[in-house]
């Protein structure tokens, strides 16, 4: 299907009546796990509501491949939420206050990383961190590279480095005042392991660990725990770029999730906690070889300038 920027007029506001439609489901599973209600009610407002959210992208697209993505980010968070909350019932997350159950709802419906609860997966704040200083650094190097060459590698730098800024600027704005900062500094990171637990953004690490890592390692031990929580955020973007890439282009997606998980496996495995200069080469090599892969089948263009906004909401032929 051919569509263009006009078509989101039309298609946008019913997708956003079904958004906030399946919402209601969704906030009744969480009101009914902070009141401990009967497993058979919250079972049946949980599944409603995974149900929905499933279903949205495909009843209420958009038509707007680029758009689609954003919906199924959403919706696939919507559905991780539902059902993390849901493996938790029996011991329900611990309101950092005493409110009644439909605040306690709303808080666990807003919240990403859990910050009011005793599930908070807010990393400490750093003592030398500086907000601003940090996202002048980083604008600095994204713009830096954009006058280079556009070459494989340089654009999955430049992915990385476009997602942590326009990630944080989104986090600036919907956190709370004395919240702590969503990434750490990507030039930074020292290896894979602390890359993706200490780095990156940890606003999926609850139901990572509920619904990917605890699980399976109940089976695999703690090296299948791993992978079943990369395993889970590999499913979670292939589903979510669906509507814009190739088969091809998924496929290197999933990989690239994959491959981090098994890099993040050996390289603690080899190194433990040791931190020497050839552990930061070799990991920095590895993960760029893998951004490098993806880039090349995601048809990102040559650069933010060599974008073509007339191209928009159009589908690839």
């Amino acid at each position: 299907m051919t569509a263009n920027p006009i078509v989101l007029w039309t298609t946008l506001p019913r997708t956003i009546c079904a958004l906030a439609l399946a919402l209601i489901p969704l906030y009744l599973a969480l009101y009914c796990i902070g009141r401990k209600a009967p497993v058979t009610i919250t079972t049946l407002c949980t599944a409603t509501a995974v149900t929905s959210f499933l279903a949205i992208p495909y009843a209420f697209p958009t038509q707007c491949p680029q758009a689609d993505i954003i919906l199924r980010l959403g919706c696939g968070t919507a559905v991780m939420k539902a059902l993390d909350m849901y493996a938790r019932r029996n011991k329900p997350p611990v309101l950092n206050r005493s409110v009644s159950p439909s605040v306690y709802a709303f808080y666990l419906l807003v919240e990403l990383r859990y910050e009011s609860f005793d599930i908070s997966t807010a990393r400490p704040r750093p003592v030398d961190y500086n907000g601003l200083k940090e996202y002048t650094i980083h604008l600095a190097i994204f713009i830096f590279l954009q006058s280079l060459p556009q070459v494989p590698v340089v654009k999955a730098l430049g992915v990385l480095f476009a997602i942590w800024l326009i990630w944080t600027l989104m986090h600036q704005v919907l956190k709370y005042h004395n919240s702590t900062a969503l990434f750490g500094p990507l030039y930074r990171a020292p290896n894979l392991s602390l890359f993706w637990t200490e780095t990156w953004h940890n606003a999926y690490t609850s139901p990572t660990r509920t619904l990917g890592y605890k699980p399976v390692r109940k089976i695999f031990g703690p090296i299948g725990g791993v992978m079943g929580g990369f395993a889970l955020m590999a499913t979670f973007h292939v589903w979510a770029f669906a509507p814009y890439l190739r088969p091809k282009g998924l496929f290197r997606v999933g990989l690239f999730f994959m491959a981090n998980g098994l890099g993040s496996v050996a390289d603690y495995g080899v190194w433990k906690t040791n931190s020497t200069p050839l552990r930061v080469v070799v990991n920095w090599i590895f993960e760029l070889f893998w951004a490098q892969y993806t880039v090349r089948e995601c048809d990102i263009p040559d650069g933010i300038l060599a974008v073509d906004f007339s191209k928009i909401c159009r589908t690839r032929t």
